[in-house]
């Protein structure tokens, strides 16, 4: 600063002037000099303060996440052990209905305990994607049918002044999705809707079939040509400001006060419908309400396929030898006496060390190992090893609580195993899983 005022004076003595205008001029440069390093200094602070504001919310996104996998690596945990739980209450309830007449009390009651467990399952299925230990599982979905089950969860939950309806049209077409996190996604929606209308109003759920051409865009995003489900989630709240309408699905944003949101639900929303191939378009007016339009890609396989289970028929069984490696003792207990049902002989084993050792004592009479991942000290790929190391041919099964995502993303049977077993299963999947192995080629790994 000193050196520019000098080198303004020595600038400004050589001019040729009078004394008074080389003073004037004098004057003049150093005021805009003044205001020059003024506004530097301002725009430095300007910067600053921006800067430390970014910083700061880097570091309370930070500290949010590694909060919410803290909090994700619980609820997979006891999801995990919920999982095994669940496997003794499905497994023997199916179990228990080929004791009981079809047409008694008890046979009913058996039905409920059944259903219960399935609903459970489905509930721990969706504490495991969350804390991101569960692929997605896609299948055909009719969304009127995920749509219901949001609706009848939300018509318990949200503000009783808030009047739900729904307007579906035809033709009802299946989208390829997984339910369980379609479901999440509506819920988080209508939870949404409901918090914006908190002295009542109405929240509409519709479907509709959509056809892009290629030309149309959904928040300047393009959508493909194709044919498409959209899903409406429309309510008449207090709308969200133009402002803030790009921020929205951003991870951690939030418009609610301290400790009231985590600023996840969009984004999951976001994520979801994109995961699922889909778009996702907001449409508000401040005072009017809010709209939020999904776009699913229609399946290409009849909708005869869409979530029907197979006719009824005879469950197979067989008279060959399993082995059975599992360190929890419900879900041992159910292997062996499901089997046992249809006529296997099945030889237990409570880790792989043990599995080894009754392989090693007769290698020729195991016709089938099922093997559970998770153990203490050898887990099931490691006692696969061991196991073929003693007979190559042998088939198995590997069997998890953890995740479906033991598959590889195009639905592999995980590498060494002949099936895989999700956790928990019922009679009906055992048996002809295990049927299903037993009759293919002997594994060559």
């Amino acid at each position: 600063m000193t050196s520019l005022r000098s080198r303004i004076a020595e600038i400004v003595h050589a001019m040729d002037l009078p004394a008074g205008q080389r003073e004037e001029i004098t004057r003049r440069m150093e005021a805009c000099l003044d205001a020059a390093v003024r506004d530097a200094a301002t725009e430095r602070d300007e910067r600053i303060d921006a800067l430390s504001t970014r910083v700061r919310q880097a570091e309370e996104q930070l500290a949010q996440a590694q909060k919410m996998e803290v909090i994700g690596r619980l609820t997979g945990g006891i999801a995990h052990d919920f999982n095994n739980l669940l496997t003794g209450i499905l497994g023997y309830s199916s179990l228990l209905k080929t004791f009981l007449p079809e047409n008694g009390r008890g046979y009913d009651a058996a039905i409920y305990i059944e259903r219960s467990a399935r609903r459970a399952s489905e509930l721990t299925r969706q504490l495991l994607a969350y804390s991101r230990r569960e692929a997605p599982t896609f299948r055909p979905v009719d969304l009127r049918r995920v749509t219901g089950e949001a609706i009848g969860i939300l018509s318990r939950s949200v503000n009783k002044d808030v009047e739900i309806h729904t307007d579906f049209h035809e033709p009802h077409e299946p989208v390829s999705g997984d339910p369980g996190t379609l479901v999440q996604a509506l819920l988080n929606l209508g939870v949404n809707a409901s918090d914006a209308m908190p002295g009542g109003g109405h929240l509409t759920f519709s479907t509709y079939p959509f056809v892009s051409d290629g030309e149309v865009y959904l928040n300047d995003v393009l959508v493909p040509e194709g044919r498409y489900v959209s899903i409406c989630v429309a309510d008449t709240g207090s709308g969200i400001p133009e402002e803030i309408r790009d921020d929205v699905f951003a991870p951690f944003f939030t418009t609610k006060a301290p400790g009231e949101g985590t600023g996840l639900g969009l984004s999951m929303v976001y994520s979801c419908v994109r995961t699922h191939g889909g778009f996702v378009r907001l449409v508000s007016s401040v005072g009017v309400g809010t709209t939020f339009q999904i776009l699913l890609p229609v399946m290409e396989e009849s909708e005869d396929a869409v979530e029907q289970r197979e006719p009824a028929t005879e469950i197979p069984g067989g008279t060959e030898t399993v082995l059975i490696v599992d360190d929890e003792e419900i879900p041992r207990n159910l292997l062996c006496d499901v089997l046992r049902s249809l006529g296997y002989t099945t030889l237990p084993a409570i880790s792989g060390e043990e599995g080894i050792e009754i392989l090693r004592y007769a290698p020729e009479k195991v016709d089938l190992v099922i093997v559970d991942r998770v153990m203490p000290g050898m887990n099931g790929v490691e006692s696969l090893a061991r196991l073929r190391a003693i007979r190559p041919t042998l088939r198995t099964i590997l069997c998890s609580g953890t995740s479906e995502a033991e598959r590889s993303p195009s639905g592999v049977v995980p590498h060494g195993f002949d099936d895989f077993l999700q956790k928990p299963y019922e009679r009906e999947t055992l048996a002809r899983t295990v049927r299903s192995v037993l009759d293919a080629r002997p594994s060559r790994y």
